[in-house]
């Protein structure tokens, strides 16, 4: 199994490649053993790491959307106009005290209802109410000032700036509707909070002003006109009630003499002295008669059951006669002469005179028993008919008295009728002057269901503005609109800030991580970053190259490309860093390395090294000049570098010429590995002039600056010139800003990976650019 290799230099085995790469990029590394796995199950789950690593890169946006939020809260704060508040606690009974136990007018109907302390909610925030405390107090210009004040609030402020952006959003303000000033109710109204005690009959009534005298002043005035207002209720729906039942008592005395007088005149004329009596008796008979028939039908239904079965099944088999004792005496008389019989009959024959006597004997019991079986059908044949005509009798007694029944209610059907409706006037006219006496009692009565608990004090302080409480809002505020404001820079920032991300859209694994350094309190020793890992081995940066060289020598199958060309879509993304410091890494493992500057429009490596640019590439392409004037050594062992030359004003045509083959071709024979350091891909096409001369591509992307259609662009341009990219390098990765390795490393600590101590300055260096 094949390993890649992480910028620390740990070996990592399988690793995994997006689905975006290429088949061809595919097809290099399942031929050096790399498996290559989809992860598109894992793209629906939700990574909480990379949403904290997003929150720790924008950290100062958070804290800065934070701190503003902060410091107007405290603005808001001091600015404000203080607020006072006083309270009352009131006390709201379903049933007033029961001084007379009558019912009451006005509140039986709530009691039942469910809505019933809702009510009284909504009655305390009533406009009536509110009118007559500010006439009593005289509040003209009441609840203005501290309305005004409320808006102060750290909450309502930042609600008022956004209803102005969206106006401003919506349309043009001078197209505004007119604003309406709210009348002296409505603000009264505003400042006013009514608040049910959870589990309780109580409520809690407060005022908000911006004079603390006044505040309690309205309170107390709100409880008690609320009071007022209650026993007024009542008293006038009493009033209401009585003079509406005298109405009514009158007019239902009036029904009810006139219904009497024409009862008493429709009795005289059809001669009726008490009709009720007699029909009650009769009813009563219908009663006694129809439980006499419910008899009769059982008793009937008995002997007629009796009867059926005897002539069924014959008398003897009756229950009358199974259970007759003269019947069961003959029988066992019989049955003994029987067995005398049968015993005898073995000795004499049927002629002996004993034998005679015993047949004569058994033949008079047999006669006597059917005698007495016939005796039985005949009762039970005798009571079934009695218990018919019994019956019979019964119903027709009842339809005598139905007859009598119908014919009394014939005749006095008026009557009743009459009758009923003088009861009924009676009765009315009874409730009604019995109401109208509890009516007159309970109106002099003053009872209520309303109380005071607490009565509002003065406050001390001021209510509104709160510290505490505009902190806390503004620290919710600040934290979501820093985090919402994070997460939208970082959607709408497309550069390459993971090695996932640079797979995903270069299509090419990427072979190394190179971490960003610079050199403000490196050794003096170290000069430059591009020969950190000459000058600094054990540095992370060293760390990271050798990793890099590891990963080239799995790169392909036949091993670290012989000739590796280096590139990167804009200038200043480290892609000469990168090529010194692989060059470098390939030279300490003893072999011979030639680094070729091929940037002829912006060389660098003669600086570098600090070596003559006065011959170069330029000078062996345009010219004459041997290959061996222009390789010069360097410092480092076995590493060798060809400048670029003097400028040239057509870098391409020299590039594109049969000698640079010729110089690449001899450098592979003289040379373990040749190294050349080209220019970008953008707008420029010695790049693909080179990627077409060497052997692989090596592309440079720098985390925080690369953008993710650059990149796909730079590596498409590539592929149209038949380049073989071999993989990418993310240069200048800061770890401690949140950044992972997209392998699932986590978080990168330079202090504790390397030989023995780390060289600490070595990852503190002052950022140097170096194209």
């Amino acid at each position: 199994m094949s390993s890649a290799v992480n910028p620390a230099g740990a070996v990592r085995s399988d690793r995994q490649i997006e689905p975006g790469v290429r088949s061809g990029n595919l097809q290099q590394l399942e031929e050096v053993g790399v498996s290559v796995s989809h992860r598109e199950d894992d793209e629906d789950l939700i990574d909480l790491r990379e949403y904290w690593n997003i929150l720790v890169r924008r950290r100062a946006t958070v804290a800065m959307v934070l701190a503003v939020s902060l410091v107007v809260a405290v603005l808001v704060t001091f600015l404000a106009t203080p607020v006072f508040r006083a309270e009352t606690l009131i006390q709201i009974d379903r049933e007033e005290g029961k001084v007379l136990e009558y019912q009451d007018l006005t509140t039986q109907e709530s009691f039942n209802s469910k809505d019933f302390y809702q009510t009284q909610y909504e009655l305390l925030r009533s406009r009536s109410l509110a009118g007559r405390v500010i006439d009593q107090l005289g509040l003209r210009s009441a609840g203005a000032g501290a309305s005004d004040a409320s808006d102060t609030d750290a909450l309502s402020f930042f609600s008022e700036v956004a209803g102005t952006i969206t106006d401003w959003i919506k349309g043009d303000s001078s197209q505004a509707e007119e604003v309406v000033e709210p009348d002296v109710k409505t603000l009264f109204l505003e400042n006013l909070k009514v608040r049910p005690v959870k589990n309780s009959r109580l409520v809690r009534v407060s005022y908000d002003s911006l004079d603390s005298k006044e505040a309690a002043a309205v309170v107390n005035a709100i409880a008690e006109n609320f009071i007022n207002m209650n026993l007024e209720r009542r008293h006038e729906a009493s009033a209401y009630a009585k003079t509406f039942l005298e109405e009514q008592t009158e007019q239902v005395q009036a029904n009810l003499e006139d219904s009497e007088q024409r009862l008493v005149a429709y009795a005289r004329e059809r001669e009726i002295i008490n009709l009720d009596d007699k029909l009650e008796i009769l009813m009563q008979k219908l009663k006694e008669m129809s439980s006499e028939l419910i008899q009769a039908e059982s008793a009937r239904i008995s002997a007629e059951a009796k009867y059926q079965e005897m002539l069924k099944e014959g008398p003897a088999s009756t229950a009358a006669s199974l259970g007759n004792r003269v019947v069961e005496s003959f029988k066992a008389r019989k049955a003994d002469l029987d067995i005398e019989y049968q015993e005898l009959i073995k000795i004499y024959k049927p002629s002996y005179p004993r034998m005679r006597q015993l047949q004569k004997q058994i033949a008079e019991i047999d006669r006597k028993i059917a005698d007495e079986l016939a005796a039985i059908a005949k009762s039970v044949e005798t009571d079934f008919k009695a218990q018919i005509r019994r019956e019979a009798k019964i119903r027709l007694r009842i339809s005598e008295i139905k007859e009598e029944i119908l014919a009394l209610q014939d005749r006095s059907t008026d009557y009743q009728t009459l009758k009923r409706e003088v009861d009924t006037n009676r009765g009315l006219y009874d409730g009604l002057l019995q109401r109208m006496k509890e009516v007159g009692v309970a109106a002099g009565v003053g009872t209520n269901n309303i109380s005071v608990v607490d009565s509002a004090e003065i406050p001390r302080g001021p209510y509104k503005p709160n510290l505490k409480k505009n902190l806390a809002i503004a620290l919710a505020l600040g934290l979501f609109g820093g985090i919402l404001l994070a997460f939208l820079s970082e959607s709408m920032d497309d550069t390459m800030k993971s090695s996932e991300q640079v797979e995903k859209h270069a299509g090419v694994p990427v072979l190394g991580i190179v971490p960003f350094v610079s050199a403000a309190n490196q050794d003096s020793e170290v000069q430059s970053v591009s020969l950190l890992a000459h000058q600094a081995p054990q540095s992370v940066l060293g760390e990271a190259f050798r990793s890099l060289r590891t990963s080239l020598i799995f790169a392909t199958a036949e091993g670290a490309p012989r000739v590796l060309h280096f590139t990167s879509s804009n200038p200043s993304e480290g892609k000469t860093m990168v090529a010194v410091n692989t060059a470098v890494t390939f030279a300490q493992t003893g072999n011979k390395v030639l680094l070729i500057d091929a940037d002829l429009r912006d060389p660098s490596l003669h600086q570098v090294f600090s070596l003559p640019n006065t011959e170069g590439l330029t000078n062996y392409l345009a010219s004459d000049v041997e290959p061996a004037r222009i390789a010069q050594a360097t410092n480092i062992s076995r590493l060798f570098v060809v400048t670029a030359g003097p400028v040239s004003p057509n870098p391409v045509e020299l590039l594109s010429s049969g000698k640079m083959l010729d110089l690449v071709g001899l450098a592979q024979e003289k040379f373990d590995y040749v190294l050349i350091d080209g220019p970008p891909v953008l707008e420029l096409a010695d790049a693909l002039v080179l990627a077409s001369l060497a052997r692989a591509s090596l592309f440079v992307v720098e985390a925080d600056k690369t953008r993710a259609g650059v990149l796909a662009a730079s590596i498409k341009r590539l592929s149209g010139a038949n380049a073989r990219i071999v993989g990418c390098v993310l240069s200048k990765v800061r770890y401690a800003s949140g950044y992972g390795y997209g392998y699932g490393y986590g978080y990168y600590d330079p202090y504790r990976y390397g030989y023995g101590a780390v060289d600490e300055q070595a990852t503190s260096l002052p950022e140097r650019s170096v194209s």
